[in-house]
């Protein structure tokens, strides 16, 4: 027999209920966590865009006593405490979520996006008078089909700032080049793999070539400091996309660049003829017209070495570019190699 009902209530039926004493908050199978002021500043503007967010669940029982429907929050207790907090003008929307509502609290917003707050609707499943063992059954069966996350879905759950946001914007603007080029499948995407695919690329942009076990370190360490043009990295990255696009003419994805690793090699090889990457003590590409057609046969040989690797006649290069590709590494050291060979081959073209 169903036990539960699925329903969507708006953010001014949770207020009701909250001034009303209908809204339990801390029941005792309820986490303590606390949400830092980033992640409630993400989901406020999660809202205020008209964005789903997860749904909660409510267990409603009926107090004898005063005879009221009381709802407790079985799951969800920390962003109803946000919502409320947020109406409440307990803090804002930090600016670096939202330029046009950060900086304001509720009470200064238009009165037009407050009724969209207001109406904004939750989605819930509402557990009727079921017991505390039954609640704890219900998420037992739940945690049971629960994917476990990757390192970047981990990343992401517990990062805010603007470089994660920076990181979200490109990797997923990116998203047809990704998939058209075969570089990410889409069951990659859906795990968060153009996202850590960008921000590995980013923090090459920004610190040099590093190895992608520092991810963490590096979404750690720019969650309240970041102090980089995020527009002008934006217009790099895409800038840098563009380009190798346009030196293979749409046939990446039919060559052994279009793997993750040496992709990655690709990109900071370009950035850096384009740009300039630290580390990389080689000149930049000369300051004429680029001719992607003589590029992409000084590249063609470098995608040849894959198919014919039984061969005796590798150059010394050939032969380290070959043995670091295959191994397909994230290591610092490695890409750095990589990368060197292949500004080395571009260079040629000029």
């Amino acid at each position: 027999m169903k036990s539960f009902d699925s329903r969507t209530y708006s953010i001014n039926d949770f207020m009701e209920w909250e001034r009303n004493q209908q809204l339990e908050l801390s029941p005792r199978f309820q986490r303590n966590s606390v949400w830092s002021d980033n992640a409630r500043s993400y989901l406020m503007d999660t809202i205020v865009r008209g964005k789903p967010i997860p749904k909660v669940f409510l267990r409603q029982k009926i107090n004898a006593t005063t005879r009221m429907s009381i709802r407790e929050v079985v799951d969800g207790q920390q962003r109803l405490r946000t919502i409320i907090s947020y109406l409440k003008d307990s803090f804002y929307i930090h600016p670096k979520h939202n330029k046009e509502q950060g900086g304001k609290f509720f009470s200064q917003l238009d009165e037009e996006v407050q009724v969209s707050i207001l109406n904004y609707e939750v989605a819930a499943d509402l557990l009727v008078n079921m017991s505390d063992e039954e609640v704890l059954d219900v998420f037992g069966r739940l945690n049971s089909y629960a994917v476990v996350l990757n390192d970047q879905e981990r990343i992401h759950a517990n990062h805010f700032g603007p470089f994660k946001l920076l990181a979200d914007n490109v990797g997923q603007n990116a998203f047809n080049f990704w998939v058209k080029n075969k570089i990410l499948t889409d069951a990659q995407v859906m795990r968060m793999g153009n996202v850590a695919l960008a921000a590995d690329l980013l923090i090459a942009m920004i610190e040099g070539i590093k190895s992608k076990k520092q991810l963490k370190k590096y979404y750690e360490d720019y969650e309240s400091d970041f102090q980089h043009d995020v527009e002008d990295l934006k217009s790099k990255f895409n800038a840098t996309l563009a380009t190798t696009g346009a030196i293979f003419g749409g046939e990446l994805g039919r060559t052994e660049f279009r793997r993750v690793h040496i992709f990655y090699s690709l990109f900071t090889a370009i950035y850096h003829l384009s740009f300039g990457l630290k580390e990389i003590d080689m000149p930049k590409a000369p300051d004429v017209e680029w001719n992607f057609d003589k590029i992409r046969l000084t590249l063609n040989p470098v995608d040849e070495l894959f198919g014919d690797e039984d061969r005796v006649t590798f150059t010394k290069e050939q032969k380290q570019f070959l043995e670091d590709s295959r191994r397909a590494t994230t290591d610092a050291k490695v890409r750095l190699r990589r990368t060197r060979y292949l500004v080395s081959l571009i260079l040629k073209s000029f």
